[in-house]
Formats: C-alpha cells, sequence, structure tokens
C-alpha cells in the first residue's frame, strides 16, 4: 500500500542546525537541500508532500505554500479531507498538527525524530549519494563467453 508523508517544511528546518543557518541565508536554498535530502531517501512507491509557509513562484508537483495561510493550516485540510489516514505519516513538531493527525489515525513523527532517521541513513550508507547504493543484481552476466558469441553469430547475423 502507498504511504503518504506529510513534511511540515519549515519545522522541519528549524530543527536542523545546518539547515536552520543555511535557510538564514537562503531560504530557497535550505528548501530545496531538505525536499532533495528526503527524496532520495523515501521508498519506490510512496509519496511526500512538502508544506511550506509563505508564497513562492516554484510550481513543483508535491511541494506546497501556504501563501497568507500557515502550513499547519493546509496540513489541518489535507488531513482532514483524506480517507487514507492509515496509510499517512504526518512529520511535525506543532502539538495542534500532531493531535490532529493521531486523533485521525495517522502516524506521527516529530521533525527532530525525522531528522535523526535521515542521518541515520547517512551513516548506513557512508554519506553516498543515491547513485553510489545501487547494488547490481546480477541478474544478467557482465559478458559473453566464446561459445555464446558463436551462437549469437550463427543465428543472428
Amino acid at each position: 500500500m502507498k504511504k503518504i508523508v506529510l513534511i511540515d517544511g519549515n519545522n522541519v528546518i528549524h530543527k536542523s542546525p545546518a539547515l536552520k543557518q543555511l535557510f538564514a541565508k537562503d531560504k530557497n536554498a535550505a528548501r530545496r537541500s531538505l525536499i532533495e535530502k528526503v527524496k532520495t531517501r523515501i521508498g519506490r512507491g510512496n509519496s511526500v508532500e512538502f508544506y511550506f509557509d509563505g508564497h513562492s513562484d516554484s510550481k513543483s508537483s508535491g511541494i506546497f505554500f501556504s501563501g497568507n495561510k500557515t502550513a499547519d493550516e493546509l496540513i489541518r485540510s489535507r488531513i482532514e479531507k483524506t480517507e487514507e489516514h492509515k496509510n499517512m505519516t504526518v512529520v511535525s513538531s506543532d502539538t495542534f498538527i500532531t493531535g490532529l493527525a493521531k486523533a485521525c489515525g495517522c502516524a506521527v513523527r516529530s521533525s527532530a525524530e525525522f531528522l535523526q532517521s535521515l542521518e541515520n541513513e547517512d551513516k548506513v550508507f557512508n554519506g553516498k549519494n543515491i547513485n553510489e547504493r545501487y547494488v547490481p543484481d546480477n541478474e544478467k552476466p557482465k559478458s559473453s563467453n566464446r561459445k555464446e558469441l558463436d551462437f549469437y553469430r550463427k543465428h543472428f547475423t
């Protein structure tokens, strides 16, 4: 079953010293950094949605800006409108949002706990990026032997 992860982006950013420092200099860079860090670790078939306070001209799938509202209001609306509560995880340290999520049957992770899980995964992969994590399944041989080459020449040339 497809899992849906709702992330209170600014809340998570402010729990990470590195992202918080970057946010003070360049808000968009901090947001992009968080998004990339999460998207490279989210499992296949799962969906992640980021909710940020404020405005942006960016039109990316799964990234929402609250405009004149708060990100918490958007998350609340998303939780209330869905029927897939059992497949939904809410990442926030805001007690109102986490309380609502728990009451609706969603899984809840605090921002600090979520960041810790991302950092632990970094340690597991020794800082390798997503392309360096690829482990071949050895389904196909690396090269053909002489007998196979002769067969291919005979039947396919």
